[in-house]
């Protein structure tokens, strides 16, 4: 059963992403976000897996179904904790772009550090990176422990960063050790999985982005063996008295494997309107076609599915 989790919570994803295929491109991602909550919650309370919702849509007064906290599936079954994001890339996909996915990443009860809605500072890098990240010692330091680490110069790496103007000065000193910079608006699940899985030509990502998808992506670390440290960063006084309740500390650089722990770990994906490694929905006469891919500490492999109309 053990090594069935992921294919059990693919039924939750394949349907959510079929789910909102009709909302694709039509600007409307509130209610493309809710079509893909219901199907996805649906789904998960019908399975044969008790299951807790570490990363929801929110806490219960603001998200009525898929909030933190709740529980959902058979009770007495093997236990497992969720991070859930039903829409990934709401933007990109209400405006018929590339890069929306249906994502649930999984582990052991208990295996997921509960994280509040705010941002985290994330390291990442591939399998390849076998020292860890020392963000201590700042950006100069690491990428040349990168470099060592890839067998690449600086001038030869392209590292991700978020285009935003908190990381204007990242950017200056990346570019002023010559390194090649590839700036994203949206997509670090993806770029993650890119980098993780070597399956393009990133080499690290780098910067400040949503602290829910940094677990998602550090349970993707954690799966493949690759490098990822992260810094909660609250932004409001609520959300850092939250963080403190939870078990974090204020400033601490957390380990991949104190975000995500235990002996099944891993993400399950369903691309809608995919990218270069993840082809996202196709839809035919008779059928919705797609593909899941599943990265877990039982194996990768991508699936493909049929969906009759």
């Amino acid at each position: 059963m053990l090594e069935k989790i992921p294919h059990t919570l693919r039924v939750a994803t394949e349907k959510a992403a079929v789910s909102v295929l009709p909302m694709f491109g039509k600007l409307d991602k509130h209610q493309a976000d809710l079509l893909a909550v219901e199907s996805m919650r649906k789904s998960l309370q019908e399975m044969d897996l008790h299951i807790r919702v570490v990363i929801g849509e929110g806490e219960k007064d603001d998200a009525p179904m898929l909030f933190e906290g709740e529980v959902l599936g058979k009770e007495g079954a093997f236990a497992i904790d969720i991070a859930v994001d039903p829409l990934e890339c709401t933007t990109n996909f209400a405006k018929g772009l590339p890069n929306s996915m249906s994502v649930i990443a999984f582990a052991d009860r208990g295996g997921l550090h509960p994280i509040p809605g705010t941002y985290m500072e994330q390291w990442l890098a591939g399998p390849e990176m076998k020292e860890p990240f020392e963000p201590e010692k700042g950006i100069r330091y690491n990428i040349n422990k990168l470099a060592d680490a890839i067998q690449k110069k600086p001038a030869e790496m392209l590292i991700v960063v978020q285009d935003r103007p908190r990381h204007d000065d990242m950017i200056k000193e990346l570019r002023a050790m010559g390194c090649g910079i590839s700036l994203i608006s949206a997509g670090s699940i993806s770029t993650a999985m890119d980098i993780f899985l070597q399956t393009g030509i990133y080499d690290a990502m780098l910067g400040t982005y949503g602290a829910p998808e940094g677990l998602i992506c550090a349970a993707m670390a954690v799966a493949t063996g690759s490098e990822m440290k992260g810094l909660v960063k609250p932004h409001t006084p609520e959300l850092t008295k939250k963080w403190s309740e939870m078990g974090g500390q204020e400033g601490v650089y957390l380990d991949k494997n104190k975000l995500v722990h235990g002996k099944h770990v891993g993400l399950v994906a369903t691309g809608i309107s995919g990218n270069h490694f993840l082809k996202g929905l196709q839809q035919r006469k008779d059928a919705i076609h797609g593909y899941t891919l599943i990265i877990s500490t039982d194996g990768i492999g991508m699936y493909n599915f049929h969906h009759s109309k």
